[in-house]
C-alpha cells in the first residue's frame, strides 16, 4: 500500500509538470523538472516547507504542525529522482526524444512568420519561448536517462568486485574500477540507500570501508589488529645503530672478535677502554669536542680500518710472506696507535691539571700568609724560637 502511494506521489509530480506546461507556466515546470532530474536527493531530505503566516498558524494550532510534517514527507516523496532502474531510463530517454523533436518542430513556426513578417511579436516570443521550454525538457530527461544508464553500468561493476566480500576498501574499489575515489563513495552511498548491499550494509568514513553488516566491522578491526601482533611479534630486533660514539666502540669491538691473536686482543681491550674514557671526557664537557677533532676524523678511522685489515687476513687462513709482515706491522704499530691515545686522553686533562695547580697555589699562598699572622698575633713565633734553640 505504501509503494502505491509513492508511486502516485511521483506520478503526480509528473502530472503537475505537464500541466504547468499546458498552461503556460512552462518556466515554474522547467524548474520543477530540474530539481526533479538532477537534484540531490540528501539536500531535499534537510528542505522545509515554508513556514506559513502567523495567523494561519494560530487558527491551526497542533493540526497545522501536523498538516506540515505530512506536507514535507509529501513534497519530498514528490521530489524524489527517478529511481536508477532500466525502465526507468529508457522512458526518460525516449519521452525526452519525443519533447525535443516536438519543442524544435514547434519553434519554425514562429521563427518562420517572425522572419516573414520583419519584426517580433510578443504573441509569437511567447510561443517561441514555450517551444524552447519544450526543447530543453526534453534534452534534460534524455540526459537523465543517459545518467541512469551510465550509473547502472558503474553499479554492475561494483557488484561484481565487491562479490560476496562482507567488507571492501573504498580505495581498492577505485584503483581497481579506475574511478576517482569521490565517485565511488557518492556511488556506494546511493547503492546502499537502494538497498544493493543488503539492509545493514553502511559506508565507514573513517577506515574508508564499506561494510555489510555490524559484524564485518568488528571482524575487519580483529583481524587489523590480530595482523600488527603477528607483524610486531616477526619482525626482527632493530638493528644497533652505527651513529654516535657507542657505534665507534661496536665497531672496535667486533674487530676485536674476530681477531684470534690474544696477545693483540689484549691490546684492543685496552685501545677500546682509552677511546670510551675520551668519549666519556667529551660527553660530560661538550666545550672539549673541539679538541678531538683529528683523533675522530683520522686516528680512529685509520685504526678501525688496520684492525678490520687484521681480521680479514686472519680470516683468509695463508701464511703468506707478505700477509705476515702485514700482521707483524700491525701488532708493531698497536702500541705506538695506544701511546697516542693515552696521549689524546691526557691532552683533554691538561686543562683541567692546570686549573689544578692553580688552585693548589693560591691555597698554599693563602695558608702561608694566614699561619703567619696567627703566629705573630698568639706569640706562638718566639714560643718556637726558644723550643728550638738549645740549651
Amino acid at each position: 500500500m505504501a509503494q502505491k502511494k509513492k508511486q502516485s506521489e511521483g506520478v503526480g509530480a509528473w502530472i503537475a509538470i505537464v500541466v504547468l506546461f499546458v498552461i503556460g507556466a512552462w518556466p515554474i515546470a522547467l524548474i520543477i523538472l530540474f530539481i526533479k532530474l538532477f537534484g540531490s536527493d540528501s539536500r531535499r531530505k534537510q528542505q522545509t516547507v515554508p513556514p506559513l503566516e502567523p495567523e494561519a498558524q494560530q487558527a491551526g494550532g497542533a493540526a497545522s504542525a501536523a498538516g506540515g510534517s505530512r506536507a514535507r514527507k509529501a513534497v519530498h516523496s514528490a521530489m524524489k529522482s527517478p529511481a536508477v532502474k532500466s525502465s526507468n531510463a529508457k522512458w526518460l530517454k525516449i519521452v525526452g526524444a519525443v519533447l525535443t523533436v516536438c519543442g524544435l518542430a514547434a519553434c519554425w513556426s514562429p521563427i518562420d512568420m517572425m522572419i516573414w513578417l520583419g519584426y517580433a511579436e510578443s504573441w509569437y516570443i511567447e510561443e517561441l519561448l514555450w517551444a524552447l521550454a519544450l526543447t530543453a525538457a526534453g534534452v534534460a530527461m534524455v540526459c537523465s536517462g543517459v545518467s541512469i544508464d551510465r550509473s547502472l553500468k558503474r553499479y554492475d561493476r561494483y557488484l561484481a568486485v565487491v562479490g560476496r566480500s562482507q567488507a571492501m576498501a573504498v580505495e581498492q574499489l577505485s584503483r581497481t574500477l579506475g574511478y576517482p575515489q569521490s565517485r565511488v563513495e557518492k556511488d556506494l552511498q546511493k547503492m546502499i540507500e537502494k538497498g544493493y548491499f543488503g539492509p545493514a550494509a553502511y559506508l565507514n568514513m573513517e577506515l574508508g570501508y564499506l561494510f555489510r553488516s555490524g559484524q564485518a566491522d568488528d571482524a575487519l578491526k580483529k583481524q587489523r589488529q590480530q595482523e600488527a601482533q603477528e607483524k610486531a611479534a616477526a619482525a626482527p630486533p632493530p638493528p644497533e645503530t652505527e651513529a654516535g660514539y657507542s657505534g665507534i666502540l661496536r665497531s672496535i669491538r667486533r674487530a676485536n672478535d674476530a681477531i684470534a691473536d690474544e696477545v693483540l686482543s689484549a691490546k684492543i681491550d685496552r685501545l677500546e677502554d682509552i677511546t670510551a674514557r675520551i668519549f666519556r671526557a667529551v660527553e660530560e664537557d661538550p666545550d672539549k669536542r673541539s679538541r678531538i677533532d683529528t683523533f675522530l676524523n683520522y686516528y680512529l678511522p685509520t685504526t678501525q680500518k688496520l684492525l678490520n685489515s687484521y681480521a680479514e687476513f686472519e680470516a683468509a687462513g695463508v701464511e703468506g710472506e707478505n700477509l705476515r709482515q702485514a700482521k707483524s706491522r700491525i701488532e708493531s704499530t698497536m702500541d705506538l696507535i695506544i701511546k697516542g691515545f693515552e696521549h689524546q686522553l691526557d691532552e683533554l686533562y691538561k686543562a683541567d691539571a692546570l686549573d689544578v695547580d692553580s688552585d693548589i697555589r693560591v691555597m698554599e699562598s693563602m695558608l702561608e700568609r694566614d699561619t703567619a699572622s696567627v703566629e705573630e698575633d698568639f706569640g706562638l713565633g718566639a714560643a718556637r724560637e726558644k723550643a728550638d734553640r738549645p740549651e
